[in-house]
């Protein structure tokens, strides 16, 4: 349903369902990303009416529990994305979760972070 492309590696397709509207990619060594493309395989089109808001989860350096940033988004009239994550929080490892709420709450939640991309 979704790929992840970072320049100078192999586009990734193992995104991980976690539950049954969020899917999970797992970028090691993303300290030297500084820019992540995520799309639609248009295998699966979202349902009439919703997207796919994109986060990025890195650990707390405090309490080590996940910290979740939002991106952007992914809708069917906009099947892929850049996104810069160059500058976010160090760790281990980092995670893009796809969950698809409803277009109307994508751009509200937006709009609310002073992120808005039209």
């Amino acid at each position: 349903m979704f790929g992840c492309l970072v320049a100078g590696r192999l586009v990734q397709t193992d995104a991980v369902q976690v539950a049954s509207d969020k899917f999970v990619f797992n970028l090691a060594d993303y300290e030297n990303v500084n820019h992540v493309v995520v799309f639609m395989l248009g295998t699966v089109p979202f349902p009439a009416g919703m997207g796919g808001a994109v986060y990025f989860s890195f650990p707390d350096l405090v309490s080590g529990a996940p910290v979740w940033q939002l991106l952007g988004f992914i809708t069917n009239d906009k099947p892929s994305a850049i996104f810069k994550i160059s500058g976010l929080k160090a760790g281990e490892a980092y995670r893009l979760l796809l969950p698809p709420p409803s277009l109307l709450t994508v751009a509200s939640l937006l709009q609310g972070s002073g992120y808005y991309h039209k």
